[in-house]
């Protein structure tokens, strides 16, 4: 009797590991898929463009293998925050604007141009908002 119960609660917890799994990728699919109509972009190419562009060189970057960079803020929570950079409203066309010039929108940041075109920028800020 004891062994069955075992059993039961052990098939349970796999029932329920396997619902949670299921119920977290569907919210990471609904997150790119916000992003990705936010944005403009498409996250799949960011990885590859933050890697071209040294990105993770200043940044921790969520799910980028890799330099986890310490000079500029983390990464991981670009969505949740009010502003980017400390200086404009967190929107899409900001993000992207940031991302393509930050000079443009605070003069003295650190954050350097780096060549990144605005379709790339769309595809790194629908990457950046839909990893948390």
């Amino acid at each position: 009797m004891r062994l069955r119960w075992i059993m039961l609660l052990a098939s349970a917890a796999v029932l329920t590991a396997g619902g949670i799994v299921t119920h977290r990728i569907e919210q990471r699919r609904q997150r790119v898929e916000l992003a990705r109509n936010l944005t403009g972009g498409d996250s799949a190419r960011a990885p590859q463009l933050m890697i071209t562009y040294g990105c993770a060189g200043c940044h921790e970057i969520p799910g980028l293998a890799g330099p986890q960079g310490r000079v500029g803020p983390p990464l991981g929570s670009v969505a949740e925050r009010l502003y980017i950079g400390g200086v404009v409203a967190n929107t899409p066309e900001n993000l992207v604007r940031w991302i393509v010039d930050p000079k443009a929108l605070a003069p003295r940041t650190a954050m350097p141009v780096t060549g990144v075109s605005e379709v790339q920028a769309r595809d790194i800020a629908a990457y950046l908002y839909a990893h948390r």
